[in-house]
């Protein structure tokens, strides 16, 4: 009897499940995260949003927080909004890897103390599982980002 496995068990003709490298899906839901949270449709980006989502700041700011839930979420967003006037968060690329997303910002707004003007690049990463986010972290950099959704 000849096996389809061949001598070194795995080979052509095998019919082994595959994961696809990443969802086509995902990139799409956090576009619409973010499309309605820009809209200030806040209803309807929590509907992509698991109940237990968790949110991390970047490790370097003071006293990085993680944020869970909807209400953390919500806190997360009221915390930056407070500390920042004509806030903006502009999407810039999405990079899907696996289960996650990698997504260039432009974070763009005046210091609500100071007036000082912020333009910098940030980066979020998202995890999404059957189509809602289960978990998103902020990066100061493309770099940081990339190599934690390689983790």
């Amino acid at each position: 009897m000849t096996s389809s496995l061949g001598p070194g068990g795995l080979g052509p003709g095998a019919n082994l499940p595959r994961r696809p490298a990443h969802s086509p899906g995902n990139v799409e839901v956090v576009r619409e995260i973010y499309r309605s949270f820009r809209a200030r449709d806040y209803e309807g980006g929590l509907a992509l949003l698991d109940p237990g989502i968790e949110v991390r700041d970047r490790p370097e700011v003071p006293d990085p927080r993680v944020y869970r839930g909807h209400d953390g979420v919500l806190d997360s967003l009221g915390a930056t909004q407070a500390a920042f006037d004509e806030l903006d968060l502009v999407p810039e690329a999405f990079m899907p890897a696996g289960d996650t997303v990698v997504v260039v910002l432009g974070f763009r707004g005046r210091g609500r103390g100071s007036g000082v003007p912020v333009d910098e690049e940030l980066c979020h990463r998202w995890t999404v599982r059957d189509g809602l986010a289960t978990g998103l972290a902020v990066f100061s950099t493309r770099d940081d980002a990339l190599r934690a959704a390689e983790r």
